[in-house]
């Protein structure tokens, strides 16, 4: 699919940048941008959000973006000629953006979100509040894998059911649930055989041994308890010379240790080298040395698993567990071999959410738990890392194989089409909606839900009056720290403060007319001319 860029891009905190945090959502997030970056690199990219269209458009020319960026600020009504209808949201679309679109009108425009993790109260809140108002039919959560939209589906229709017993609620809005996996660069995931050897050897890898790698967050009740895999290795190590590297980050010292004293125990036969996650050059290295890529997820915090995709588009051979998103990108006995896993029946497991919902187990505690209460078949993983490590044939086959299909289903650009046209479809379902504007509950206008404190209440027929010879006050007020924190290029500039106090200047005329001598009115012209009155800079009459 080609054309212009038919969605904006919600520019928020770390959503498409690593150096605050390196995991899995803001990896996605990175290499989503960077590929928006490169497909729309001369032309129009759009952006949403509160005061970040500079960092934004930093960000874009990082990623050699060539091209103008169009920015919309959150909370205005009014979008730039040619602005897309639809915004992406890079999590599940927080309640808080469909409740300011509403205030709008429900058809200015969708929002569509993609699911991460999905195991937090945050997260199975923010699922439950999709199910009815404020979100339309025209908004979308992207399900990243046939796991994800079971979960999603599944919390949506019990908060539904919740609604109906104990409401009487019997109208709810259906958004949209499509699945699209996320993305990768399948060219930078590239090992050229050059940069394998060299990568080998600086490693000190001999051609008789067998690497198998595991990347990713190094955390043993977060992600995956590599306890398993260390056993599986050493039954398949009999015989055979193995290697385990492990290229990520430990989130402490005490971490490390844990896994130093696991491998020493669990796998003597086994050589290990560690890759920290956070040196780039380490890092592409040991994708670089490794034979089989490994991932045994037992973590319920796990819902797509972008690493075994990376591992498809370097040409790996993929050894994972049969374990949600795995399912979906992995085939079994073609790109690799999905290992079978076994959890606790129905009610096996509701004593753990309950100790978390109550806080009394933090969440760690709690996917921890559940993780040691997940089992991956050890016979047949420690069979399959026999039969890679045996053939480097089969190695060769299912790695061609897997690349094949990164390539053809997984690249940013197919992923990026799928989005163009979710954008498209969802421009079509908006068609004729509803305008009329919608309130927020519980986060009403302070000037109304308060208005009975003050004395009295601005109106246009009051007069406004200044002082002469205020000048040089207002400016010192303007660069007040204790009068000058409220200023805002949007909300309250300190332009407009200044082009209001002038008018005033000019001799004493109804609230209106000063409005419209200003240009028109509206809510940031009426707390301007408050602020001066504040201040001391105009005077406000009642009529009499």
């Amino acid at each position: 699919m080609t054309g212009p860029m038919n969605f904006a891009v919600h520019y928020v905190g770390d959503g498409y940048s690593t150096d605050a945090k390196l995991m899995g959502r803001q990896a996605v997030g990175k290499s989503l941008f960077q590929a928006l970056s490169r497909r729309w690199a001369e032309g129009e990219a759009f952006g949403f959000g509160r005061g970040a269209a500079r960092a934004m458009m930093d960000h874009l020319s990082r990623e050699d973006f060539r091209g103008r960026l169009i920015w919309r600020e959150q909370g205005s009504t009014v979008p730039p000629p040619g602005y897309p209808g639809v915004v992406y949201h890079p999590g599940p679309i927080p309640t808080a953006m469909a409740h300011d679109r509403n205030r709008e009108g429900p058809g200015a425009y969708s929002l569509f979100g993609v699911t991460h993790t999905l195991s937090s109260l945050g997260a199975m809140d923010s699922i439950g509040d999709l199910a009815g108002a404020p979100f339309q039919p025209w908004d979308a959560l992207v399900c990243t894998s046939s796991a994800a939209a079971v979960l999603v589906r599944g919390l949506m229709a019990e908060r539904r059911a919740w609604l109906a017993e104990h409401y009487g609620a019997h109208r709810f809005n259906e958004i949209e649930l499509p699945v699209i996996p996320l993305g990768v660069d399948v060219a930078a995931q590239a090992r050229p055989p050059a940069e394998i050897a060299a990568a080998r050897t600086a490693l000190g890898l001999d051609p008789g041994e067998v690497a198998f790698l595991f990347a990713g967050r190094l955390s043993f009740h977060a992600k995956a308890n590599p306890a398993p895999v260390y056993m599986a290795l050493e039954r398949a190590a009999a015989g055979r010379r193995l290697v385990c590297i492990e290229a990520g980050q430990f989130h402490n010292e005490a971490i490390a240790a844990s896994y130093q004293d696991a491998q020493r125990i669990l796998a003597p036969s086994v050589r290990f080298l560690h890759a920290e996650g956070g040196d780039a050059a380490a890092y592409r290295q040991a994708w670089c040395a490794a034979d089989v890529f490994v991932s045994i997820s037992d973590n319920i915090q796990e819902t797509f698993g972008i690493t075994p995709v990376e591992a498809m588009a370097s040409g790996l051979p993929v050894l994972v567990s049969d374990w949600n998103g795995y399912r979906d990108t992995v085939r079994d006995g073609v790109d690799g071999f999905r290992v079978p896993v076994t959890a606790p029946p129905d009610g096996g497991a509701i004593d753990l959410a309950l100790r978390h919902a109550l806080n009394l187990d933090t969440y760690d505690r709690y996917i921890g738990q559940f993780s040691m209460a997940t089992a991956a078949d050890l016979g047949v993983l420690a069979s399959r890392m026999a039969e890679l490590a045996d053939s480097a044939d089969l190695r060769a086959r299912m790695g061609a194989s897997g690349r094949a299909r990164a390539l053809a289903e997984y690249d940013w650009p197919v992923i990026l089409d799928r989005y163009q046209a979710l954008a498209g479809e969802l421009d079509r379902l908006r068609a004729g909606a509803d305008s009329r504007r919608i309130d927020w509950p519980l986060r009403p206008d302070p000037a109304r839900l308060f208005g009975h404190f003050p004395t009295r209440r601005l109106a246009p027929d009051w007069t406004v009056s200044a002082p002469p010879g205020r000048e040089q006050a207002l400016e010192d007020l303007l660069q007040l720290r204790m009068t000058a924190y409220v200023l805002d290029p949007v909300r309250l500039p300190p332009e407009m403060i200044r082009e209001l106090h002038r008018l005033a200047l000019a001799g004493p005329r109804t609230l209106a007319d000063l409005m419209a001598a200003a240009g028109g009115g509206g809510r940031p012209r009426l707390r301007a001319v408050l602020w001066l009155a504040k201040l001391g800079l105009v005077e406000l009459t009642p009529p009499a």
